[in-house]
């Protein structure tokens, strides 16, 4: 017979998998039946960021921004079991042990190349599994259904959530972490289970360590159960009506507990590496720093924090910010305005039809999602608006809880700054009162009835609903109404004033639409060789937006590609993309500069944010030639799957990154009897087995040796006699250095060496 507490813990585990699986089955009259729309809306949001991710260039390993950091720290990480602040701050690191568990995987199946793959379709089940979440708060917030579904259709198929699992930032899991936490309030809130409160309190320390800002939230929950308290019958014992601050301190003590018990570890962490005090990250006073300061001298502020400990960066950013503050007071408030109208755009549209350059992101291919996606945002946003000014029929302790979460986001983003990243949360938040408020519009069917609380209860605790009941929440004052439909016209008039005058939206999509059209025919042009042609698309579109980088980078390959270097270099600012700067450089090298070559294309290669290598090869229209040394001056355009070369003088090379293509436009065609020469050294003891391909067919293997530079040969089929572009393709086993040699810290994936490329 099982001990009683056994039994009741096997009971509890019962209950939670039936909740949890309750927002994917109803039952009703002892018939399971499954929930067909939440099914289909959270296909359609997987199947969107699987698409998204498929058609995506970027790739973190190649970036000098947050995702890059990430990156590279799980990837030490799931090398060698070392963290490492080895940027110039500390970072939260529960998404980078995320990234790092599934980096460790791929490593462990063999095949390192799958780690980024893994973590995108991890991401994509965390993706699903927030649109659950958001489906549960919806219908359990506001007893209904409908608004449920509409706010999973919101965070399913709203093209800012849709593109976070292709790329690696801390958004996706935080937001998850966070409706968990807020979804666990809810069920604390309708059965009194103290196990969803700690619960709770748990998430919320994991979400504090995936962006620290969060921690201060403990006070949200604190003012949310004294909020509670006071509006629900729950003090049903004589203990607590006499001294009725004990529960809500009980209760207070045990989410902030089990708060802290998540983030204290990495706390006591901090402290053993760096001897200070530092609760998560050192985010908050080196962004506060840099905010502050003039946006020309980040740069030099940067430089200076690197040459400092790690452990004083963030004590220097704050002392140099009080200084800052000291000097005047109100400078933090004096962009606000500014900031606050750049909130209330069109999201897509803007960085569409808008900005200067589409950054790698695929946002032509998914241009259709994308502007669809702006009125769903518009629609759910104005509803959330009005919303948030109607009566709180989900009880005023959550009404005022979600205030303050976005009272909270909006403040963190005018203070610092904004990026479309750092808006997530406050979209969420509007975007579920969007959903309430337009699934209000369609009243319910004759033979539809409420949501109800089927869990049982330790106290008695009424539903939402009938807590508005208590004369705390004012709802019957006779005034209230003519206020509360003033608030939100005013709200919903605001909004659309502030978007309709942020930017002259008709003549901004008008002049896009004309960009597009001319950069389409350019790239059809450019694509059958017809540079002329594709030279007049590519200026059509820089006459109808002058400062569109890509066009002006297009313009400049199809210049290049009719032989006018020099026109196309004129056209090419240093800075204004990663591709452009790979252009600058490879120009510098035709022109005869190695050195600005060498250190233009090592950098570009180095930051660009994706496998620029490839889009060069695809992109480039190199001159022919029968012999290639892959320098990383003149090879570029012909290669990929290569890493930055190295050496020195004549004696540089690339190493070959498991696999690699090489096109080689030839002089003249192949002719009988000729062969395919690679001069190449091996990157581990012994000999390294190389495949190659040649047009899709495997033409051979050689061994090649260790410690030694040699020539290796293989025989041109002679099918491919009279072919003017050979398209070759390598492949050999790989080695990781950090796995191999503890003193390393090289965690690239590697196989052999190759200095030169050649058809004799």
């Amino acid at each position: 017979m099982k001990h009683p507490i056994a039994q009741t813990n096997s009971r509890f585990a019962i209950d939670d998998l039936r909740s949890w699986l309750q927002s994917l089955v109803d039952r009703k009259s002892g018939i399971v039946k499954l929930n067909w729309p939440l099914i289909l809306i959270v296909t359609i949001g997987v199947g969107l960021r699987l698409w998204m991710i498929g058609i995506s260039p970027l790739d973190p390993s190649y970036s000098n921004a947050d995702d890059g950091d990430y990156y590279r720290r799980a990837l030490r990480f799931a090398l060698t079991g070392q963290y490492i602040d080895d940027n110039w701050l500390i970072r939260p690191p529960l998404h980078v042990f995320f990234y790092a568990f599934w980096l460790r995987l791929a490593l462990l199946f063999g095949q390192p190349a799958l780690g980024v793959p893994f973590i995108q379709l991890a991401q994509t089940a965390i993706a699903g599994l927030t649109i659950v979440l958001g489906y549960g708060i919806g219908r359990r917030l506001f007893a209904s259904q409908r608004a449920g579904l509409l706010f999973a259709l919101f965070l399913s198929a709203w093209y800012s959530f849709v593109e976070q699992p292709s790329v690696l930032f801390s958004e996706l899991i935080y937001l998850c972490l966070f409706l968990l936490h807020v979804w666990l309030l809810l069920r604390f809130d309708t059965s009194g289970r103290l196990r969803y409160l700690a619960l709770s309190g748990f998430a919320l320390g994991a979400a504090t360590l995936t962006r620290s800002p969060a921690l201060y939230s403990l006070a949200f929950v604190v003012l949310w159960l004294v909020v509670r308290a006071s509006t629900k019958d729950q003090l049903n014992k004589p203990l607590l009506h006499k001294y009725p601050w004990l529960l809500v301190l009980g209760h207070s003590s045990l989410v902030i507990l089990c708060c802290l018990a998540i983030v204290l570890p990495w706390t006591a962490r901090n402290y053993i590496v760096y001897q200070r005090v530092i609760p998560v990250d050192t985010l908050g006073q080196i962004n506060l720093w840099l905010d502050l300061d003039a946006v020309d001298k980040r740069d030099d502020h940067i430089n200076k924090l690197r040459q400092l400990p790690q452990a004083d960066r963030a004590a220097y950013a704050l002392s140099r910010a009080r200084e800052i503050l000291v000097a005047d007071p109100l400078k933090p408030f004096r962009p606000m305005w500014d900031t606050f109208r750049h909130i209330w755009k069109l999201q897509f549209v803007e960085d569409f039809f808008v900005k200067r350059s589409f950054y790698t992101r695929p946002l032509r291919e998914t241009a259709l999602l994308g502007l669809l996606g702006d009125p769903l945002w518009l629609m759910f946003t104005l509803g959330g608006l009005i919303g948030l000014a109607r009566p709180a029929r989900e009880g005023l302790h959550n009404r005022l809880f979600m205030l303050a979460w976005l009272g909270y986001s909006l403040a963190t983003v005018l203070i610092f700054h904004v990026e479309p990243r750092y808006l997530l949360p406050i979209w969420t938040l509007i975007g579920l009162y969007g959903a309430w408020m337009l699934a209000s519009l369609w009243p319910p069917r004759r033979h539809e009835t409420p949501d109800t609380r089927s869990e049982t209860t330790d106290i008695s605790v009424p539903s939402p609903v009938s807590s508005l009941r208590s004369p705390v929440s004012g709802l019957r004052s006779p005034g209230l109404p003519a206020l509360r439909l003033a608030l939100q016209i005013v709200l919903a008039i605001g909004f659309i004033a502030l978007l309709l005058t942020y930017r002259e939206y008709p003549s901004v999509i008008a002049s896009g639409i004309a960009r597009e059209r001319g950069m389409r025919a350019g790239e059809r042009a450019y694509a059958a060789h017809d540079y002329p042609a594709a030279e007049q698309g590519f200026r059509t579109a820089l006459a109808a937006q002058p400062d569109f980088v890509d066009a002006r980078l297009d313009l400049a390959l199809a210049l290049a590609a009719q032989g006018r270097r020099e026109e196309a270099a004129g056209l090419l600012t240093r800075g204004d993309s990663r591709r452009s700067d790979l252009l600058i450089g490879v120009l510098a090298g035709a022109m005869g500069d190695t050195d600005k070559a060498q250190a233009t294309i090592a950098r570009s290669e180095a930051i660009a944010g994706e496998d620029i290598q490839a889009w060069a090869l695809e992109w480039l229209r190199p001159p022919p030639r029968a012999e290639i040394a892959l320098d990383g001056v003149g090879d570029i355009g012909y290669v990929s799957g290569f890493s930055s070369a190295e050496g020195d003088g004549g004696r540089r090379f690339r190493w070959l990154k498991g696999g690699g293509r090489v096109a080689l436009p030839l002089p003249l065609p192949v002719r009988v009897g000729q062969v395919l020469a690679f001069r190449a050294s091996g990157g581990q003891p012994g000999v390294t087995p190389l495949d190659v391909w040649i047009g899709g067919r495997w033409i051979g293997r050689v061994t090649v040796e260790s410690g030694v530079w040699r020539d290796y040969r293989l025989p041109i089929p002679a099918e491919l006699n009279g072919q003017r572009q050979v398209a070759i393709v390598l492949r050999a086993p790989t080695f990781v250095p950090a796995m191999r040699h503890s003193a390393s810290d090289d965690m690239r994936v590697l196989s052999l060496m190759i200095r030169a490329v050649r058809v004799e």
